[in-house]
């Protein structure tokens, strides 16, 4: 398939491009995404599609052609997608992919048919899946790194946050991740059950696993609350979960915290009325941060001499009531307009390895305010 054809095919199930494929210079690299999620929302959050969104004003900015394809939450679509990027005689450059539902073993199996370099974000492989096909650039060469969040260091300062809400009062937690299949769903609550077994007196009530949508989370929330009349606090590894436990709460007219991870637009208006104490921000940026690393790699700056061939970035964020409007304007309302070649190593050379920090998109914006 040529870059034409892929572009047709790929207009049915989302695509972004920052350069259109018919006037495209040919040096110009070009990265696919096969991003996991939904090309419209339905009911688990606007996640996925703000990755792609991130990614794409990162492509602009360093002049790549990004083309995104989404599996629809279905991972053996994501599967056939990977292999029909592999069977393509115009091959990308990079191929960007997601252990969603455990996937990626197969897809970097199916992906190590083409010269394309593989860069694995989000989802680690788990440590059976290495045992199963080894490490970055080993069995595997065209595997060139992994880049994740540190879920478990958000679900932490989640939990501190929270709990200096409640000050002298024990905690007492209600806990709602995602399914139990998606690595980064257990970080998230590794992270927050770390903080809990630091503080005298407090601990988890329940946690459970749900699907990642608002509606499951509602439910579950009210069948906790009954259960646990004495928690004061509920969080979730998602939007669309926090929401829906929020919902619950505010059904039962409960005095109880809530806060989560994810920090879109509808859950920071929550934020700022009050509703929601706090929110991990972050996640969605991921994409951006994979587009900076192989824009480095493109031009002979390899991110392994700069922090290793898998990279867990410490960036995520608590957005309280204090800077959530701050957040808001530069990420949702200014986000066409960031530019993530401030964390670029060929653009801004610096020692050491990357910093990825949220304090510098956000303080050049309100310097340019």
């Amino acid at each position: 398939m040529n870059r034409r054809e892929a572009l047709r095919a790929c207009a049915h199930v989302g695509l972004l491009c920052t350069t259109n494929y018919a006037f495209a210079s040919r040096q110009l690299p070009h990265v696919v995404f096969l991003n996991p999620g939904e090309a419209l929302e339905r009911g688990t959050g606007q996640q996925w599609q703000l990755v792609s969104r991130f990614m794409a004003v990162a492509a602009k900015t360093f002049d790549i052609q990004l083309e995104v394809l989404y599996a629809e939450r279905d991972h053996l679509l994501m599967l056939r997608q990977a292999e029909e990027v592999a069977r393509r005689s115009d091959a990308p450059d990079y191929v960007v992919i997601v252990n969603e539902k455990m996937a990626a073993r197969q897809m970097l199996e199916t992906l190590a048919r083409s010269p394309a370099k593989v860069l694995l974000i989000h989802n680690d492989l788990t440590p059976d899946q290495r045992r199963e096909i080894g490490n970055e650039r080993q069995r595997i060469p065209n595997w060139i790194g992994t880049v994740t969040a540190n879920a478990a260091r958000g679900g932490y300062r989640l939990m501190e946050y929270l709990c200096q809400w409640l000050g002298q009062s024990a905690a007492k937690v209600i806990g709602i991740t995602g399914d139990p299949n998606t690595p980064v769903s257990l970080e998230r609550a590794a992270g927050v059950e770390t903080f809990l077994s630091k503080v005298p007196d407090a601990r988890t009530c329940q946690l459970v696993f749900s699907d990642w949508s608002y509606g499951d989370s509602d439910q579950k929330a009210r069948v906790l609350l009954a259960r646990y009349p004495e928690a004061n606090a509920v969080w979730a590894a998602n939007d669309s979960m926090t929401l829906g436990a929020l919902n619950a709460v505010e059904a039962r007219n409960a005095r109880v915290l809530v806060g989560g991870m994810g920090a879109l637009p509808e859950a920071l208006t929550r934020v700022a009325d009050g509703g929601l104490a706090a929110m991990v921000a972050g996640d969605y940026f991921i994409g951006a941060w994979a587009m900076v690393l192989l824009h480095d790699y493109h031009h002979g700056r390899d991110f392994a001499a700069s922090g290793g061939l898998c990279q867990k970035l410490d960036f995520l964020s608590v957005i309280h009531r204090e800077n959530v409007a701050q957040y808001h304007e530069v990420v949702f309302l200014r986000g066409h307009t960031l530019d993530f070649g401030l964390y670029s190593k060929t653009m801004h050379p610096h020692p050491g390895p990357y910093d990825f920090s949220l304090r510098h998109i956000l303080n050049a914006t309100a310097k340019d305010s």
